[in-house]
């Protein structure tokens, strides 16, 4: 399966100038984020890589980049369909990570969205796009306030592909 993950705000910011606005202050979401992708192939944009400045452990790193780009340990391809078959090869449960672009261009080539949804507000450059109701269903949310380890209430939600 197809699937991307993502944490976006009220007004879908993923991030700002290669930095995530909650970055620290979220970590049940860090945490979902790690437990869900262990161990399955990930997908990632080259900017994404970069400002991450390092590779997730336990998973094959896919980097997707239109540039010239070599990275030891990980996976670089030019296209996303050459990362998909290159992760479907790996395994049967692929994410997409991001970022914006990426996910824009993956949209309608994945099953399943498992989203942390932030009730925050922040400026960013770095944008989700919207899901077309004709296309998608929500299946499942979890709600859950703000506490000690999470700054702002936030909800984990799953969308799959209607049809």
């Amino acid at each position: 399966m197809r699937a991307m993950i993502v944490a976006y705000d009220n007004n879908r910011v993923i991030g700002n100038h290669g930095d995530i606005p909650w970055q620290g202050k979220m970590r049940t979401d860090s945490r979902y984020f790690r437990d869900m992708t262990l161990g399955h192939p990930v997908i990632m944009g080259s900017k994404t890589y970069l400002a991450m400045n390092r590779l997730l452990p336990n998973r094959p790193n896919i980097i997707l980049t239109r540039d010239k780009l070599s990275v030891e340990g990980a996976v670089v391809v030019h296209t996303l369909e050459e990362a998909f078959r290159v992760a479907e090869k790996l395994d049967e449960l692929v994410f997409v990570i991001g970022g914006g672009h990426v996910y824009e261009a993956a949209l309608n080539m994945v099953d399943a969205i498992y989203a942390t949804e932030i009730d925050a507000s922040n400026e960013g450059d770095a944008l989700f796009p919207q899901l077309d109701p004709l296309k998608w269903v929500e299946t499942k949310r979890d709600h859950h306030e703000a506490d000690e380890k999470n700054t702002y209430n936030y909800d984990f939600v799953t969308y799959k592909r209607k049809g």
